[in-house]
């Protein structure tokens, strides 16, 4: 080893500068490693929070459904009973007393409003839609709450306000309230009918043909409605499986 002009030994220049560059190569290393593990951990904030969003959103399209099971569809089942038990009597040409037509006129009469959870997806249009990593579930879930789902629930509950009115007036022209005395010496208001031959009036007839087109109305959105949640959810389960 050579000595420097002291008598101490000293290491060649060459050698310095492997040292040198050596240190710097083990440096930027460390720093290109601390990097990846903060891109990762990164990376794994981001598929957290998608996948929490995610789980939300699919929890928001399941309460839709069980509200449909347990409100809309029962609702409408009772809109269906009363129209084919009108439709019989007619079809039998038979005659119903008052209480008996005014029952199954009142489960005709049954209507629903349409609606779906959107606070899961206002939610993260405020946390912004790149939120979700994956382009085409991106667009189908921006898609399904900005056009799709409320598209289909504006035209179904229009539907209601727009014969509202005409149905209203068909009504009171068939129905009446009338006082009733009871035994025991109240008494209550009750309808009563307050036409004849009912089930051959005109304001009849069409009243039902009315509640006909809006049970069909109900049913076919109703439809388009669960195919386009199901649809979403079956995206949604899957980008969460992988």
């Amino acid at each position: 080893m050579e000595k420097n002009k002291n008598g101490n030994p000293s290491w060649p220049v060459g050698r310095y500068l492997k040292y040198a560059i050596g240190e710097i190569i083990l440096v930027v290393i460390g720093i290109l490693i601390a990097l990846q593990i903060n891109n990762w951990n990164e990376e794994q904030k981001a598929i957290h929070k998608q996948s929490l969003v995610l789980k939300e959103l699919l929890n928001s399209i399941n309460n839709d459904f069980y509200e449909y099971d347990s409100y809309l569809d029962p609702r409408l089942q009772i809109k269906k009973s009363g129209i084919d038990s009108l439709d019989a009597y007619m079809i039998d040409n038979k005659g119903i007393n008052d209480s008996l037509f005014i029952n199954f006129y009142n489960m005709a009469r049954q209507d629903v409003h349409f609606r779906y959870g959107n606070g899961p997806f206002e939610a993260l249009k405020s946390s912004g839609l790149d939120l979700i990593r994956n382009d085409s579930l991106r667009t189908h879930i921006n898609n399904s709450y900005t056009s799709g789902l409320p598209t289909l629930v504006l035209f179904a509950n229009e539907y209601y306000y727009e014969t509202k009115p005409k149905i209203d007036e068909l009504f009171y022209k068939l129905i009446g309230i009338r006082q009733q005395n009871l035994p025991n010496g109240s008494s209550n208001l009750v309808n009563n009918l307050k036409v004849d031959d009912v089930l051959t009036n005109e304001d009849f007839l069409w009243a039902l043909q009315l509640e006909k087109d809006k049970y069909e109305q109900y049913t076919s959105r109703l439809i388009q409605i669960r195919t386009t949640l199901l649809d979403l959810k079956t995206a949604i389960e899957k980008e969460l499986e992988e």
